[in-house]
């Protein structure tokens, strides 16, 4: 009995791993028919329910493998510490990071640099021209690092009376540019920028300067201010409106490569965590769009803030703290943006995950997803063509009926957001378009995609 019962596990492992484990299957019942017709000659009942256990634990280690290898990553090399690295900024070649940290048993941050080489990055150096006896937070560099605008509460700051007789500093921002290689002696806004309140977390985009504000000591009221810059002044600053400003807090303001995208941090409701990141779009009116969390990808239990692209795209960069400990800073793979389809090219998307065993979407795919909504909302006449791709494994006729079945899944998707049914087409491409023709856990996750391309 248990000889035979080793004999048909062996046979199942060998038959698992040589078919299934890189494959991508359409429902656990058509993938359980399948193994068990191969080998019902040798198989009882009770074997049948080992071998179905197999499966199980074969397809769960297969979907735990590949939300390893898209999960973010900290960066590598000396930049995190033990401690905070937060307030991250990337300069224009993308190979270098400026943060905030304390350090050296002080009690004030201070602004620290870290450059890339390879995959790894150096240990923070301390840029000691800019930082001050008391805190300086918030980089942001500018025209490629010859400029820096930051946070700091060091004297010249405004001060002002506090409820109990004392005097408080608050923290304003700061500009400073480079001369002959230096730093030259930090510069204070005016004050249609910094007030009595607390300012941090500039970030410069044309001519206009976005930054957090919240009265001294209620962090929990912060909002997200913007000055304009015009005919050499900075304009007294505003709130953003609803629906990027609500009644709890918004801070750490990044745009995204298009120039429309705003990227912020919120611990409004409905996120995963903490502070969660979310992205709007900038109407041309000056208007936003309804806010969308970028998911659980990005945001975990913890606390997320300061989404950052890299310049070429394909990186995006942004700072976690996780339960019962500091802020490290993370890098993960950037989705495309949707305005990219607009050029009439197809986008390829590897975030749209499907449930193991089915062709429900995972819930990490939403958020892609929903940004395709607001994208085809504010496009109301394109039509959209969904392709599903797999990998090179398994049968070319199941790998078929499993790509165009989870294309239709997404358009399933993007009709209960709202979007007519009429403006979404799809097909299934199975295995016969792969961008590699090898076989490895890299390269089927590259094979296994959904793209997406304007009709008209």
């Amino acid at each position: 009995m248990y000889s035979r019962i080793r004999t048909v596990y062996s046979a199942s492992i060998l038959f698992v791993s040589n078919s299934l484990i890189h494959k991508d299957f359409g429902s656990f019942a058509s993938l359980s028919k399948l193994v068990l017709s191969r080998l019902s000659a040798r198989l009882g009942k009770l074997s049948r329910v080992l071998l179905i256990c197999i499966i199980v634990s074969a397809l769960s280690n297969l979907n735990s493998q590949e939300n390893k290898e898209r999960k973010p990553e900290k960066l590598k090399g000396g930049i995190n510490t033990s401690l905070n690295e937060f307030g991250i900024s990337l300069s224009d070649d993308g190979n270098t990071l400026y943060y905030y940290s304390k350090r050296n048993n002080s009690n004030y941050t201070d602004i620290y640099k870290s450059v890339r080489n390879g995959n790894l990055w150096s240990a923070g150096l301390e840029l000691s021209e800019l930082n001050s006896q008391f805190d300086d937070q918030s980089p942001f560099v500018l025209n490629k690092e010859e400029g820096i605008l930051f946070s700091s509460n060091r004297d010249g700051s405004i001060e002002f009376i506090l409820p109990n007789g004392k005097i408080g500093v608050s923290r304003d921002i700061y500009f400073s540019k480079k001369g002959e290689g230096k730093w030259l002696r930090p510069t204070s806004l005016p004050t249609t920028v910094n007030t009595s309140a607390i300012e941090e977390n500039p970030y410069l985009y044309e001519n206009r300067l976005y930054f957090t504000r919240y009265p001294f000591g209620v962090v929990g009221e912060s909002d997200i201010f913007v000055s304009e810059y015009s005919d050499k002044t900075w304009n007294k600053a505003y709130r953003l409106p609803s629906p990027i400003n609500t009644d709890y807090a918004e801070i750490a303001t990044t745009i995204g490569r298009d120039g429309n995208t705003l990227y912020f941090s919120s611990n409004r409701p409905g996120g995963f965590g903490g502070m969660d990141i979310y992205k709007s779009t900038r109407n041309p009116d000056g208007s936003y769009t309804e806010p969308i969390n970028l998911g659980p990808m990005i945001n975990s239990k913890g606390d997320e803030a300061f989404y950052v692209e890299a310049p070429d795209g394909k990186n995006a960069y942004f700072c976690r703290r996780e339960e019962s400990s500091n802020y490290d800073i993370y890098e993960i793979e950037a989705t495309p943006s949707w305005d990219d389809l607009k050029t009439g090219k197809k986008i390829s998307i590897e975030a749209i995950h499907f449930q193991s065993g089915s062709f429900e979407l995972e819930n990490d795919s939403k958020p892609s997803l929903d940004h395709l909504v607001e994208f085809l909302s504010t496009n109301g006449k394109s039509k959209l063509k969904i392709t599903g791709h797999t990998d090179l494994h398994g049968e070319t006729q199941d790998n078929m009926v499993l790509s165009r079945r989870r294309a239709e899944s997404v358009r399933s998707y993007l009709i209960h957001k709202g979007i007519s049914p009429d403006r979404i087409e799809t097909e299934g491409k199975g295995s016969t378009e792969p961008i590699f023709q090898d076989k490895n856990p890299e390269t089927d996750r590259k094979n296994r995609r959904t793209e997406f391309q304007l009709l008209e």
